[in-house]
């Protein structure tokens, strides 16, 4: 964005450093590491302003922070979102246990300072602020003898009020144990549909040997929030990733999955749906490293955008040079309801070995008027005829949740949005 790097830029970072420096003195090499990259990002202007050209972060850069994250609510209504699931409730970040419901097979850890996740560089500093600021990770291990009840990660979020916007850092690190087979659903709403906040989560997932895990996650915050997820995720030998990713709400949404492919016969499948509509900015960035033979990545992304909405799709594979029998396809498809919306999409594919198969493709446009036609000819309304092309378009990605009740709920949940 030009312009990027003027005063309200140089605001953010004193003002986080103010309100953070209340809660916690600061001595820990993580934040010093993390913290010192950011200033090298801001002082090479090129680098900072391509990477935020697309989206325009000058409203949020202009904010004034607020730091609440402690706040409980009194009589809080938990969504029952599905049911006969394990419970892990997080309200602005925190965890509580008396509004969860989880047995032995979960463990949850929560440690202050750690320093056991490797330093990684990224060029956006919303990740390094969290990883600067947020001073305390929550552990959560599942193993084996979890039953096929699936665990719902529920975060509940608010702002303060329409002036500012309240800060939220989340730290997570999931670990998948070996030969455990795990659904999880995180599942992301607030208790204010007016207020602003900043939601900041970086999560590791770490999938062991022989494990499985399917992973479902709901983004339903309110038009004036802001959510920034950076997801890195790690699958050893013979271990298998399913994850489906619904986006709906937020003034700027950004999904940032990085991917390896640790070990031998292992498979990611990584979906997402978007709907944008009134000035919602999206963008889902994938990174997926292959670095083992007999290996599958296959990813479809889809958007639905409407009423001046934005959004990208950045998706690189690379597959290293020892890394032989990999087939990996990405794909990206956008609805346009209007004149106003953009999509923009940029597949990436470096390959270093031989035998592999790999595609890569991109499907734009708007709905087909011959299709409107034939569905008015045979009685069906206009508006309801609009309603069966879209339904068709985002049913593909419901399609690829294996969970049959959670299908069932999702699909009722973007029909009743459309």
């Amino acid at each position: 964005m030009i312009g990027l790097l003027n005063n309200n830029t140089n605001n953010l970072l004193p003002q986080w450093y103010r309100l953070f420096s209340k809660k916690k003195s600061y001595s820990s090499i993580k934040f010093y590491k993390h913290l010192k990259y950011i200033k090298m990002l801001w002082s090479i202007p090129d680098i900072f302003n391509a990477y935020y050209n697309d989206i325009n972060y000058n409203k949020l850069l202009k904010s004034k922070f607020v730091l609440k994250n402690d706040r409980y609510f009194n009589n809080i209504d938990v969504p029952n979102i599905i049911s006969d699931v394990y419970l892990l409730v997080f309200i602005n970040g925190n965890f509580y246990s008396e509004l969860s419901n989880y047995n032995s097979s979960i463990n949850i850890e929560l440690k202050y300072d750690d320093n056991t996740i490797n330093f990684t560089k990224n060029f956006d500093i919303f990740y390094h602020l969290v990883e600067s600021f947020c001073y305390k990770t929550y552990f959560i291990n599942i193993n084996k003898n979890i039953s096929e009840r699936p665990i719902c990660l529920l975060h509940i979020n608010d702002g303060i009020s329409k002036d500012t916007v309240n800060i939220l850092q989340n730290r997570y690190c999931i670990n998948i144990l070996e030969n455990t087979k795990a659904h999880i659903i995180e599942y992301f709403t607030d208790n204010n549909k007016y207020y602003s906040y900043i939601n900041n989560v970086n999560t590791f997932i770490y999938i062991h040997n022989y494990a499985t895990l399917e992973y479902t996650k709901l983004s339903l915050e309110n038009n004036y929030s802001y959510h920034f997820n950076y997801k890195y995720i790690t699958i050893n030998s013979y271990a298998k990733l399913n994850s489906n990713t619904f986006i709906i709400g937020n003034k700027i949404h950004k999904d940032e999955i990085r991917t390896r492919l640790n070990g031998v016969n292992t498979s990611a499948y990584i979906n997402s749906l978007s709907i944008l509509s009134n000035y919602n900015n999206n963008f889902v960035d994938t990174y997926i490293q292959h670095f083992a033979n007999n290996c599958i990545s296959d990813q479809l992304h889809k958007a639905i955008i409407s009423n001046n909405s934005k959004y990208l799709f950045s998706g690189i594979i690379k597959i290293k040079q020892l890394a032989s029998k990999v087939s990996s396809n990405v794909f990206s498809q956008g609805l346009l309801l209007d004149n106003t919306s953009q999509f923009n999409t940029k597949p990436q594919i470096e390959i270093y070995n031989r035998k592999v198969h790999c595609t890569h493709g991109v499907i734009l446009g708007n709905i087909n008027q011959d299709q409107i036609f034939y569905l008015c000819s045979r009685g069906i309304d206009y508006i309801s005829a609009k309603k069966l092309i879209i339904n068709a378009f985002f049913e593909e990605i419901i399609n690829k949740i294996n969970n049959c009740k959670l299908r069932k709920i999702v699909f009722s949940i973007l029909k009743n949005l459309i």
